[in-house]
């Protein structure tokens, strides 16, 4: 065992000489009631769970579909009366449980193909909306950089590059010593923990979270909520780091005087909600504080499923359904509401949602969209969103000619094929993908 590996055990441990056994952790748990565990079974489950962490054997059938059933939501930790962090706890046992029943060599399949398709999407789509020399700045080596700020994107918000490019704006506009990182290179190691791949997490994820320490960085803000959970439970609370550790909301908020202060007056009226998701951190408040500072927008309070988990997609993902259920209640009760705004929250929830403005009378944008325009900055275009809304691709497929000639990329038909599946399979708002599959074939057929 690596000395990284026994540093969790000694975090499970602690949760389980900790826990009193009550059960109110899977009381609350909404995915426990999503698929139907026996909720009179929550001091059995717990107990299973303490078993696991201290065994180290086999995960009961009960447990492990409790375990399977995670979607990070945090209720867990939040309603804990011993303040453990039960989310933890159980990404660590199901990693342990994993690595039970199902060999090494099986978990790093598992994990290799999740990030090589992960991979090979975020490079396509970023290629496609990025300017060579923007795109080279967020994937060089974070190690050396000099800045006292990293900005800290992750690899899947390249999807949706117009939310890195605000962030950039809006910490320019504070005159920060700053500098961006992320992409591929620098991951989270997400899919190797899930997929119990332990030995390649710590050669990606564990090695990224050095490297922000090796850069000599005092502050590392991160954006992806998926890096944040990660980064904040599988290492700052393994080992504290050299530097501080947080959600770039979370500091933008704290800095919200500097910001109210370049705020333009002249900003557009608005009737905003905001699409809520918690769990991470003071994320939510912040972007509410934020929000409500902005010249000229009204932020309504609107009830909302907020709760059943951190973020749309990811883990989420396995509950298709319900998050559908979601998304359609958030819009049609926005409308209902009299809000001409969604405002997101992360990348994941805004590829979600901002196919909504093909179906309803509403505009999507993401929080870092209204804060950069109240700056007098962003206007970058949405590329995503034009094509989760469908009709004409004129813009974007003249950006993306552009952009994958300067990147030295080419597209093929099967790869346009496989990332129409990709951008309107995913759960969410859409428009026809019949617009996007045929403009940018037929510039697959022009390369």
């Amino acid at each position: 065992m690596s000395a990284y590996a026994d540093r969790l055990e000694t975090l499970a441990r602690q949760a389980a000489d900790r826990c009193t056994g009550c059960g109110t952790c899977f009381d609350v748990c909404p995915t426990a009631r999503e698929i139907g565990l026996d909720a009179s079974a929550a001091k059995t489950r717990v107990a299973e769970l303490s078993a696991l962490t201290r065994a180290g054997s086999d995960a009961p059938e009960s447990l492990q579909a409790w375990l399977n059933a995670c979607d990070g939501s945090a209720r867990c930790s939040a309603a804990c009366p011993e303040g453990i962090n039960v989310r933890q706890w159980i990404s660590i046992a199901k990693l342990k449980a994993t690595q039970a029943v199902r060999a090494a060599p099986e978990n790093a399949a598992a994990a290799a193909n999740r990030f090589r398709h992960m991979a090979q999407s975020v490079r396509l789509l970023a290629s496609m909306q990025l300017p060579s020399e923007t795109l080279h700045r967020i994937l060089a080596p974070a190690e050396k950089r000099k800045a006292d700020v990293l900005f800290y994107t992750g690899c899947n918000v390249l999807r949706t590059p117009h939310i890195v490019l605000n962030v950039m704006d809006i910490l320019e506009a504070l005159d920060l010593d700053f500098d961006v990182v992320g992409g591929t290179a620098h991951c989270c190691g997400v899919y190797q923990f899930l997929e119990a791949d332990l030995p390649t997490y710590e050669r990606i994820g564990h090695r990224t979270f050095q490297r922000f320490g090796q850069s000599g960085a005092a502050r590392v803000l991160t954006w992806c909520p998926t890096c944040t959970k990660n980064f904040g439970e599988l290492e700052q609370d393994v080992e504290p780091p050299s530097f501080d550790l947080g959600h770039v909301s979370e500091f933008l908020a704290a800095n919200l005087d500097a910001l109210k202060a370049r705020f333009k007056p002249d900003q557009p009226r608005r009737r905003v909600v905001i699409h809520e998701h918690l769990g991470i951190g003071a994320t939510l408040e912040s972007m509410r504080a934020l929000l409500s500072a902005v010249p000229n927008l009204e932020l309504l309070d609107l009830p909302q499923d907020s709760s059943f988990s951190y973020a749309c997609g990811g883990q989420a993902a396995k509950y298709k359904e319900r998050e559908a259920a979601i998304h359609r209640a958030l819009v049609e009760g926005a409308v209902a509401a009299g809000a001409d705004t969604i405002v997101t929250m992360y990348h994941s929830c805004h590829r979600a949602l901002a196919g909504a403005e093909a179906v309803y009378p509403v505009k999507v944008v993401n929080f870092t969209d209204v804060i950069a325009e109240a700056l007098g900055r962003g206007g970058h275009p949405d590329f995503y969103g034009l094509y989760k809304k469908g009709g004409a691709m004129d813009e974007a497929v003249a950006a993306a000619r552009r952009f994958l000639q300067d990147n030295g990329v080419k597209v093929d038909e099967a790869s346009i094929q496989s990332l129409t599946a990709e951008i309107f399979a995913e759960t969410g708002l859409a428009g026809s993908p019949d617009a996007f599959r045929a403009a940018f074939t037929a510039l697959a057929r022009e390369s």
